[in-house]
Parts: structure tokens; sequence; C-alpha cells
């Protein structure tokens, strides 16, 4: 138990900072809710999937290279990459804000708190980076301050509204996207000129490398991730739209804190992972999947006795009772399965990127997506749109299982490897 207590500190840093954004999150989403139609709720909540796949995206172009690339160059070779990813990530960002806002307008969103929500966006995913590069770089406590101001501020900005009574995505919008440039600013002055000053033409030839070796399978299992975990969103919002997704992104909301923990520890010991691994430390990379998987575990099984709670004793404490109570318990469990199918795959998934093995991680993805995709729209016309779930379930289940036999070929791999560079070591010269 005493040796578990670094490890579980090491988490409590790591977990402190998104699980309170989180918390935010699904206030404000609680929130909306109960004061929005639930057509408005459905387009709400697409927009948030959409700006965390954004993130997911750049996750696979700038986020997950990083540790691997940063722990595998010298001084000059590290500067220049960093450089580059810099530069790229920004020209990025700029091009995402029209299409954000773009998709917004779609979705019949009026034009400010579309350009607010592109804005949010965007300043999202800047910060999204700014996490992995603090990550990478060995300051986690920068991480930490970003997750808790950004928190703390949408917190407030939601007591107001609250406090108000007031029905605004303009203000909901405004209060996003002031929230996510005060989580910017723990980053420091230094490292906010350098992102916005990083841009040279340069950039993108120095990224190509970048991009065949790592972020183009990385974004290939990003986009096919997407299709395998999310497709009954976009599918069912194009097919039945955004009141149809409405039930869906309610009882998603049960798994919200598993997802959220899950996703900030992939970002810490994907890091803490490509270390070990650069230093030849292999058995403890396996030894911090096994740890992270009891983790994840746990918090599931937390979350779920929760919910069971929640549904026994206090049945409308989240839903309002316009959504029918049971299709909220069925949207609940279908989700709960769904969680702990990620729960299996997570860690074999970090350690295969910390190890730069990203065209195993994107043909894994690439299998099961087709799953997803058929099966959520067979069920979406057979049995409606929230049995579409199931069709998630049985894309990840195919995820799950492609991760895990990629992931034991890879450790077979790397311990061969590391047999042999110690047999060379001890061998007489």
């Amino acid at each position: 138990m005493i040796k578990a207590l670094p490890k579980l500190t090491r988490y409590v840093v790591a977990g402190l900072g998104p699980i309170s954004g989180a918390v935010a999150q699904f206030v404000l989403s609680l929130l909306l809710l109960r004061l929005l139609t639930p057509g408005e709720f459905g387009s709400f909540s697409f927009l948030l999937t959409t700006s965390f796949f954004t993130a997911g995206i750049w996750s696979a172009l700038f986020c997950a290279p990083l540790p691997a690339l940063l722990n595998n160059a010298g001084p000059e070779e590290r500067e220049r990459l960093v450089r580059c990813i810099f530069g790229v990530n920004l020209l990025a960002a700029m091009i995402a804000f029209p299409l954000i806002a773009g998709l917004g307008l779609a979705l019949g969103l009026p034009m400010a708190p579309a350009l607010l929500f592109a804005g949010y966006a965007v300043a999202f995913l800047l910060r999204w980076f700014a996490r992995a590069y603090a990550y990478a770089t060995g300051n986690r406590l920068r991480t930490m301050a970003s997750d808790l101001t950004y928190s703390s501020t949408l917190l407030l900005g939601i007591g107001t509204l609250a406090y108000l009574d007031i029905t605004s995505l303009v203000l909901a919008y405004t209060i996003l996207l002031v929230s996510v440039v005060a989580g910017l600013l723990p980053f420091g002055a230094a490292y906010l000129k350098r992102q916005f000053t990083s841009f040279h033409p340069s950039a993108f030839a120095e990224y190509i490398p970048i991009w065949k070796s790592h972020s183009g399978w990385s974004l290939m299992g990003i986009i096919t991730t997407e299709a395998t975990v999310n497709s009954h969103v976009y599918i069912v919002t194009a097919v039945a739209g955004p009141a149809a997704y409405a039930p869906i992104a309610a009882t998603a909301l049960m798994i919200r804190p598993i997802g959220v923990l899950q996703n900030a520890l992939v970002e810490y010991e994907r890091a803490h992972m490509a270390m070990d691994l650069a230093a030849g430390h292999v058995e403890r990379v396996f030894k911090t999947a096994r740890q992270f998987r009891w983790m994840l575990l746990a918090v599931l099984l937390g979350t779920a006795a929760a919910v069971a709670g929640m549904f026994l004793f206090a049945p409308n404490l989240v839903f309002p009772p316009t959504y029918p109570l049971a299709t909220m318990a069925t949207g609940s469990a279908l989700w709960m399965c769904v969680a702990g199918l990620r729960l299996i795959r997570a860690p074999e998934a970090t350690m295969l990127q910390a190890g730069g093995a990203f065209r195993r991680l994107a043909w894994a993805s690439a299998g099961s997506c087709g799953f997803s995709i058929a099966t959520v729209f067979l069920l979406l016309f057979l049995v409606g749109p929230l049995w579409s779930i199931g069709g998630i379930i049985l894309g990840e289940t195919a995820f799950c299982i492609w991760i895990v036999r990629q992931s034991l070929r890879w450790r077979a791999e790397v311990r061969g490897k590391a047999t042999n560079a110690a047999s060379e070591v001890l061998a007489p010269s």
C-alpha cells in the first residue's frame, strides 16, 4: 500500500485539474439540459462533441508525437522540432476557426453564438497543445494550474447564469471562451509569446518527416477511432435531428467523469512511458499500464454505483421530467458498457503511442470503425436512436480486441530488444 502512494499522488496531480474542468462542464451541461429545449441541447452537445474530436485531431497532429520526438532528439534537433510544431499548430488553429463557425451556422445557430463557439474551440485547441507540451517537458504543475484556472472561471460563470436564471447560448459560449482563455495564462508570457510568434515558412517542410513517421498514422487512428466511438453522434443528428440526439447526449453525461479522467491520465502517462522507454525501463512501462488500468476500473465501479444510486433514490436529480426515466436508465446502462470496453484498451493504446507505434493503432481503429458505422445505421432504423449506442458497443469490442493483440505483439518485440541490449552490455569484449 505504501508503495502505491507515490503513483496515487501522481494520479491525483494528473487528474485534479481535468476533473475540476470536467465537473465545471458537467454542471454547465446539466444547467443547459434543464433550461434549453431538446433541440437546442442537442445542438449544444453536438458542437461540444465536435470540439472534443478536433482536440483528438490536435493530439494526433501535435500532442501525441511530442514525447517520442523530444525524448529521442539532441538539443539542436529538439529546438528545431519544437519551433516547427509550434508554428504549424498556430496555423492549423487559424484554419479551424472558420470551419467550426461554419458548422455552427449549418446547425442553425445565429452568427454571434457560432463565432463565440468557434473562438472557444480554437482557444481550447491551443490550450490542449500547451498542456501536452508542459507534460512532455516535465512542467506538469503548469498544466494543473491551467486546468484549475479554467474550471474555476467556468464555475464562476455558470453560477452567475444559474443565479440570474438566464437561458442564453450567447452567454454560455461567452463563459466557455473566457474560461479557456484564462486557462492559457498560467503557461506564462514566454510560452504564449512563443506560441503566437513561432510561425515561419519553413515549418511545413520541417513538419513533413513528423507527418510521415508519426502524425499521419496517428491522424488516421484518430479519425477511425472517432468513427468507432462517436459515429452515432453524426449519424443520428444528420438523420433524425438534434432533438433525437438529445437523450443520447444526456445519458452520455453519466460516463463523462470516466472519459475525462482517462484522457487526462493518457496525456500524463504517455509522457512518462516515453521517458521510461527511452531509458530502457521496459518493465516499468508495463507496470504503469497495470496500475493505470486498476485506477480506471476503480473510477468505473464508483461511477456506476453513483449512477445506480441516483436512479434508485433521486431519479430526477439530473434528468428533467421531460425525458422518460426508462429511456435515461437504458441509455446510461449502455454507456457504462462502452466505458468498460474503453477502460480495457486505454492503457494498451497509451503504451503504443509512447513507443511511437502509431501505425499499429491506426490499423486497429480502421478495422473496427466499420462495425460501428454499419451497426449504428442498422439499429437506428430498426429500434430507434437510443439503441444506436449498441453499434458503438460492437465497434468498441472489435477495437479492444485489435488493440490488445497489437499490444501483446509490441510487448514481445520491446522485451526482445531490451534482452538483446542487456546481453550486448554483459558480453565480454
